[in-house]
């Protein structure tokens, strides 16, 4: 008799836990968020070692804006499952909700390493390394969002050599960028540039809008107060869309304004993210006034390791604008360039640049940049 009241206690507790999950998944679907956190937090008082009940709460506590309270719970659901991937998912996009995007696709490559067909995954891992230069857009069903800022500091220099009797080039930049996952970024630059034996100075300024989970709105300007070379002012106005699957489509437009002529410029961009690579193709018309139009062609590919640090290369093909003195030239182009980012910790990391420029009958020239990054 007692062991038939033990079975049917056990039945009886297997069903309300059943109807508490089933009650907060219909509270999650209906977006009422709060409402399914309390059922939880309640059934888990009573049942604290229900991994699916743990599991949603940690996922709820992310899609309120609150991703920081669901790290431990990840942290502890992994103590015990190690190689779940929908924990390694979960708890990859809390960290990077909460501003951690290195230690992020440190849990989602793991988990594109046990599941590499997981679409979702993908996604993540295509946001999280964007999260640099583009904020992070989720699909969570709130608009309660996470408000850490990653700020970073580069200071970078570059020589370029050329040939057929020009001097080198110098130059110097210090960039600032400021991002928060699924919310508006800046970034800007100062910038100071040594061609033909004079030195340009200027500045930059931009902002990264996300318009909504899957559009984000670039606008940019650059202003030379005194320029020999460089142009007297430029403005940039990006439009960007992330699709499924890690695809990604661009449009821009850009006028640049010289001392003696003006360009615009209409670039089309498409990337996909697979992997731990990214592939890119851009295609730029320009028009420059009573020169033509030329056309070129960038492509780039990158791979990733190690979080956020990458090693790429970049092939451009095709005609292009050049300054020569303070003359504008178009010519053919051929210029190839290896270029990554390493990151010796969390907080450091060192840029570097190499490449290969060959501007028409004019010139050739071969260039070395570094630069040292700091977040904070």
């Amino acid at each position: 008799m007692i062991r038939l009241i033990l079975l049917g206690a056990l039945a009886l507790g297997s069903v309300n836990a059943w109807a508490d999950l089933a009650t907060a998944e219909h509270q999650v679907r209906e977006q009422q968020l709060d409402a399914a956190r309390a059922t939880l937090e309640a059934h888990l008082r009573e049942q604290p070692g229900d991994q699916q009940a743990r599991f949603l709460l940690a996922r709820v506590l992310a899609w309120q804006g609150r991703p920081h309270e669901a790290l431990p719970i990840y942290e502890s659901l992994l103590t015990s499952q190690t190689d779940n991937v929908d924990y390694l998912l979960g708890y990859g996009q809390a960290l990077l909700w909460s501003g951690f995007p290195q230690r992020a696709l440190e849990s989602l490559e793991r988990a594109a390493v046990l599941a590499p067909d997981y679409g979702d995954v993908q996604t993540v891992i295509q946001q999280a390394r964007a999260a640099l230069v583009v904020p992070v857009t989720a699909t969570a069903p709130t608009s309660e969002v996470p408000t850490q800022r990653r700020h970073e500091l580069q200071l970078s220099t570059r020589k370029d050599a050329l040939d057929n009797g020009f001097d080198d080039w110098r130059s110097h930049r210090l960039d600032y960028t400021s991002t928060r996952p699924e919310g508006p970024g800046w970034y800007g630059a100062l910038l100071r540039e040594q061609r033909f034996g004079e030195w340009d100075e200027g500045i930059e300024l931009g902002a990264i809008l996300p318009l909504n989970d899957r559009w984000t709105l670039q606008p940019e300007v650059g202003y030379q107060p005194s320029p020999y070379f460089l142009p007297e002012w430029h403005t940039d106005l990006r439009l960007q869309r992330r699709f499924e699957n890690g695809y990604l489509g661009a449009v821009s437009i850009r006028r640049t304004e010289y001392e003696t002529t003006r360009v615009d410029r209409l670039a089309l961009s498409a990337e996909r993210y697979f992997g731990n690579w990214r592939a890119g193709y851009t295609l730029n018309i320009t028009d420059v006034a009573d020169a033509g139009t030329p056309v070129g062609h960038n492509l780039g590919l990158d791979y990733y390791y190690r979080g956020l640090s990458y090693a790429g290369v970049r092939l451009t093909a095709g005609e292009e604008e050049a300054v020569e003195e303070q003359r504008l030239i178009t010519s053919d182009v051929r210029a190839l360039s290896l270029q990554g980012r390493h990151w010796f910790s969390r907080r450091w990391a060192m840029t570097w640049e190499i490449g290969h420029h060959k501007q028409g009958d004019y010139y050739t020239r071969q260039w070395l940049q570094l630069g040292l990054r700091h977040a904070f």
